[in-house]
């Protein structure tokens, strides 16, 4: 359970100086979250290697891990959150809910982060750690320790995009979970990939890979109904509130 917030961050009175070392303590914990894993390092490692001789730092500026986890992921998400509005803002403007199109919104945003030189790609190897939250906390189906953004947006337009599937409701929403695994997954193990290779071949191609993970998510999603599942796709709302 995250410690309640302390020092200057819950007085309020964040100085020059501790958003300085916030900052680093954040850039230091992804590339060792990312590195060894969220659980794989303590948080005096954290200070320490973010040059601060309090053990304690972490906990005085953020209150504990899942409270620093969360700071990680309030750097990154509202940036990622934005582009992919603007996305499904085109889509609404042309009035043409094509899945290929909500999956791009999906995939692209996140798949920037491979080039933001500012702990993107670390942010991308702590979400593929992460995202079974993410998924609890899409279907609503459990507390999660993180506040993560709202995905209703998307929900709406995959709905209308697969509307003509027939595909059931249950069916749709674990597809949706293994595009969430395959998006970061995939995206980390892509960036291993490019670290480790002594030499550079097609397969290598970022574009293409993402062109290739766009098509296996479409695929995901629009595949066809698995034997002795009969009933059409429910209301996904309605699902929900049961």
């Amino acid at each position: 359970m995250t410690a309640p917030l302390s020092g200057e961050v819950f007085r309020g009175r964040l100085t020059a100086r501790s958003a300085a070392t916030r900052a680093k303590l954040i850039s230091v914990a992804e590339q060792l979250f990312a590195m060894r894993g969220v659980d794989g390092v303590t948080l005096a490692e954290i200070g320490k290697l973010a040059g601060q001789r309090n053990a304690a730092v972490c906990q005085y500026h953020f209150g504990g891990r899942d409270s620093l986890l969360q700071a990680i992921i309030d750097k990154h998400v509202p940036g990622i959150v934005a582009r992919r509005h603007m996305m499904l803002d085109e889509i609404e403007r042309a009035g043409q809910f094509g899945l290929r199109d909500v999956v791009r919104a999906f995939l692209r945003p996140v798949a920037e982060k491979l080039t933001d030189p500012d702990g993107g790609r670390d942010f991308i190897r702590i979400n593929a750690q992460l995202v079974a939250l993410h998924t609890v906390h899409a279907h609503h189906v459990g507390p999660s320790p993180l506040r993560l953004p709202a995905n209703d947006r998307l929900v709406v337009f995959l709905g209308r995009a697969m509307a003509g599937q027939a595909v059931p409701a249950a069916v749709l929403r674990q597809r949706t979970m293994l595009a969430a695994v395959l998006l970061f997954h995939g995206l980390a193990d892509h960036l291993r990939m490019l670290e480790l290779a002594n030499a550079m071949d097609d397969s290598m191609n970022t574009e293409l890979f993402l062109q290739t993970l766009e098509e296996a998510i479409v695929a995901i999603l629009q595949g066809p109904r698995p034997n002795g599942i009969e009933k059409p796709m429910d209301d996904m709302e309605k699902h929900r509130g049961r």
